[in-house]
């Protein structure tokens, strides 16, 4: 059992870090069946099914050795469902519900994949749009590197630590003051990119030079903010290219998946039953 977990670790990883590839076996492919596990068949298509999925580093291993692995490990995978299979594990009401789930899964995702793949790529033109309307994000991103007090205190002692900030208080003597007045805070050292900021704090923080100490006030406390450094960490749209294309296109992907399933919803006819339905409330 340990070996097929290994195995198993293995073909996920190679998975991972190269993505799909692999060519039919050579070896092989006089032959339909290349193993036999208690009489049962294990074919050369379901081998290249898993080839196709794996792709070792480059001179890392063979192509014999991949072979090898591959069908030892759909040798002991078998091995294991047939198991399952003999206590009847297939049978559970909860395996049968888990399978048909996972099989329609598989089905919505082929579906809409199918659907989505007339979705065109965007053009070079949308592409530099984006660019030239978030200039926060790449023309003129900078990186914002801060130390933050996220202190939980009452109206009044909020009030009282924003007047020790307006005096040009540091961070380490409104620090000092919140363990002299044992008021509770958290404290966090931070280097983080525009994109990355949330709105409000980006707001103040884009007010500061460096050394400046800063104030917001939350619902629950006060936030302070000492700014260290500023830096330039601008993108050009060649370095922006690819990351924009592809942002474009999972947005344009989502925005047609909705379309889709509102144009199954204007033909379909769906009815809500028993307390889900529309006279029940």
């Amino acid at each position: 059992m340990l070996k097929f977990i290994c195995y198993g670790i293995f073909f996920s990883v190679i998975g991972l870090l190269s993505g799909c590839g692999g060519e039919e076996s050579e070896s092989a492919e006089n032959t339909q069946v290349v193993a036999k596990v208690n009489g049962e068949e294990v074919t050369i298509h379901q081998l290249n099914q898993l080839l196709s999925r794996v792709r070792a580093p480059e001179g890392e291993y063979s192509r014999g050795d991949l072979e090898k692995k591959a069908l030892d490990n759909l040798v002991e995978k078998t091995l294991v469902l047939q198991a399952a299979k003999g206590v009847k594990i297939d049978r559970e009401p909860a395996v049968l519900s888990a399978l048909e789930e996972a099989k329609n899964k598989v089905l919505i995702e082929r579906y809409v994949q199918r659907a989505l793949e007339s979705v065109a790529k965007p053009t070079d033109e949308q592409v530099q749009r984006f660019y030239d309307d978030s200039p926060e994000l790449f023309a003129e991103r900078k990186m914002y590197v801060f130390t933050k007090l996220a202190i939980s205190a009452g109206d009044e002692q909020v009030e009282q630590l924003i007047e020790q900030v307006k005096q040009g208080h540091t961070i380490k003597q409104v620090v000092a003051l919140l363990e002299q007045k044992d008021i509770k805070y958290k404290r966090m050292s931070e280097a983080k990119a525009e994109g990355k900021i949330a709105g409000p704090v980006l707001h103040f923080l884009s007010a500061l030079q460096a050394g400046d100490v800063g104030y917001l006030k939350m619902t629950d406390g006060l936030l302070v903010v000492e700014l260290h450094r500023l830096l330039d960490q601008s993108v050009t749209l060649e370095e922006a290219k690819g990351a924009i294309a592809g942002q474009l296109l999972l947005e344009a992907r989502k925005k047609a998946s909705k379309k889709l399933v509102d144009s199954l919803k204007e033909t379909a006819e769906v009815e809500y039953v028993g307390q889900f339905a529309p006279d029940s409330k």
